[in-house]
């Protein structure tokens, strides 16, 4: 699904308009297009009565005309008018004429205690805070009427904000908005999409040449989406096919993340998949990943030690992807280990193996055969947010996947100031750093290097749990080495990570009790979506 900015969608529509394409068409496409959305959804099960809520903009005039497609289609339908005004008076005769009707004030009540679908299409998209009256009064008053009637937003629900995102406390909440073309940016924020419900989008009929003018390029994450970046899978293929991702993490006291990650990227179909890891942990981590094959790096007190980078920087021109930080800890020896194994900065030059690896000669990252793709993800983040200009530094585009508290340690912002414009922040340090961001959280952003963004419509507290980021950069990362580019990887990881939560709450009936491995186990369940 498409995702624009209230502004942009503004400018789409005039062009339209002075190509050829008259508003009164596009609001003809969008009421026709609303009412087929709304009668294959409840038809077949019984729900004929529907009621519009109509104001004055352009929305009320999409809803009159949705009553008299409906009315065509068998369904017993009404308007109540919130605003009276004249410009709906030629669409109120043809409602009149199919068999629909004007509710009369003093009826609303009785009217509608027989409908079983509302149309919300009181306020449209420029809209701005606060509600006036009568507009309060009325919500107000439907809000202690409504019993469980099903709300269908016009657009985007009354009250909304759709470019901040902020939301009147009288809002409507929707079971269903129906969006017309695109959906707006404000409605992927929050508190505006508490109060959607689900969304889904709807041709306004404008020629594809203009769409394509003004195209932005962001989109809304959906399974249909997700369907074509998934990568083939030959019968005739081999563990080779499928690549061979590196996890480069773990310390003691984080020992379990990179076990997390490298399980997930197997979930994910990735072929073969790496652990590097310290040496103190190695005994926990075999024990709980028997999977995966390990590279032993030499470690300092628990943690990865600088001369580390002499074992893994050889062994880069042999994978596909290498996903570092998850458990990595914040250790100075560790920054260093980073620092010498992305940026060739070397301190201290020791050469002796450690563990299965044999002696190695000290090797620059800069300087190996090719360096391969690349995941940054947990304290990695923010062991880089320490070096200055990291991003020049860097060899190869990489994905960054921060959540808000580590998207503040590599910008200097709040937390605050990230999550009041999730989307813009993302969008703006992934065109800075030329690296992909995915911005983890509800509501998760993913940006290109080229400021093109997707926004997953997806927020559930059961994610609120330690190591459902692990999982989410494993899969990603396995993505990648399977030849996803990696825009295309983050968009379908996280994707992917949001159904497998889905499923597991569907399967324990709550969101307090996910587990990371739970989620993991539920990663086949979410590929099964796509088929």
């Amino acid at each position: 699904m498409k995702l624009i900015s209230v502004e942009k969608m503004k400018a789409l529509e005039s062009a339209a308009n002075e190509g050829g394409y008259s508003y009164e068409k596009m609001m003809l496409k969008a009421g026709q297009n609303l009412a087929h959305v709304v009668h294959d959804r409840y038809f077949e099960k019984g729900i004929h009565n529907v009621m519009g809520l109509v104001g004055g903009g352009n929305n009320g005039g999409d809803t009159i005309i949705a009553l008299t497609a409906l009315q065509k289609l068998g369904w017993t339908c009404s308007a109540f008018m919130v605003k009276e005004d004249p410009q709906w008076q030629t669409l109120i005769i043809e409602l009149h004429a199919n068999g629909g009707r004007v509710v009369e004030r003093e009826r609303f009540e009785e009217e509608l205690s027989h409908s079983q679908v509302v149309l919300d299409g009181v306020m449209g998209t420029g809209f701005k805070m606060p509600m006036r009256e009568p507009f309060i009064d009325f919500m107000k008053k439907f809000n202690k009427l409504n019993q469980s009637k099903i709300i269908v937003a016009v657009d985007c629900p009354s009250g909304v904000d759709c470019v901040t995102g902020e939301a009147c406390a009288e809002t409507l909440h929707a079971d269903l908005t129906v969006s017309m073309e695109a959906i707006k940016e404000g409605m992927l924020k929050y508190p505006a999409f508490e109060y959607c419900g689900e969304i889904v989008t709807v041709e306004l009929g404008i020629p594809a040449k203009m769409l394509k003018m003004h195209d932005s390029g962001d989109t809304v994450i959906d399974a249909e989406m997700v369907k074509t970046l998934m990568p083939k899978r030959s019968n005739s293929s081999h563990k080779g096919t499928f690549g061979h991702l590196l996890v480069c993490g773990g310390s003691v006291n984080y020992p379990g993340a990179p076990m997390l990650a490298a399980k997930s990227a197997y979930r994910a179909g990735t072929g073969l998949v790496e652990c590097a890891i310290p040496e103190r942990i190695y005994e926990a981590a075999v024990a709980n990943n028997i999977e995966s094959i390990f590279t032993i790096l030499e470690d300092e007190d628990g943690v990865i030690a600088e001369n580390a980078a002499a074992i893994l920087s050889p062994k880069l021109k042999d994978i596909e992807c290498l996903l570092i930080g998850p458990g990595i800890g914040r250790e100075e020896t560790t920054q260093r280990f980073i620092k010498r194994l992305l940026f060739g900065v070397n301190g201290k030059n020791k050469t002796e193996g450690v563990g299965f690896v044999p002696g190695a000669v000290k090797v620059k990252a800069k300087e190996a055969e090719k360096f391969p793709a690349m995941v940054i993800d947990a304290d990695a983040l923010r062991l880089l947010g320490e070096i200055d200009q990291w991003y020049e530094k860097l060899p190869v585009e990489a994905v960054l996947t921060p959540h808000p508290g580590e998207m503040s340690a590599l910008t200097g912002m709040t937390i605050d100031e990230i999550q009041k414009d999730r989307l813009e922040v993302a969008r703006r340090f992934a065109r800075q750093w030329k690296q992909t961001v995915v911005l983890k959280g509800a509501l998760t952003v993913v940006a290109s290097a080229d400021g093109k963004a997707a926004v997953l419509p997806y927020a559930n507290s059961a994610l609120a749990k330690a190591g459902s980021g692990d999982v989410l950069a494993g899969m990603i990362s396995g993505l990648i080495a399977q030849g996803v580019e990696p825009f295309d990887a983050a968009i379908a990881g996280a994707w992917l990570h949001s159904r497998a939560a889905e499923a597991v709450v569907k399967a324990q009936g709550t969101e307090s009790s996910l587990l990371a491995g739970d989620l993991i186990a539920a990663i086949p369940t979410a590929f099964s979506e796509l088929n």
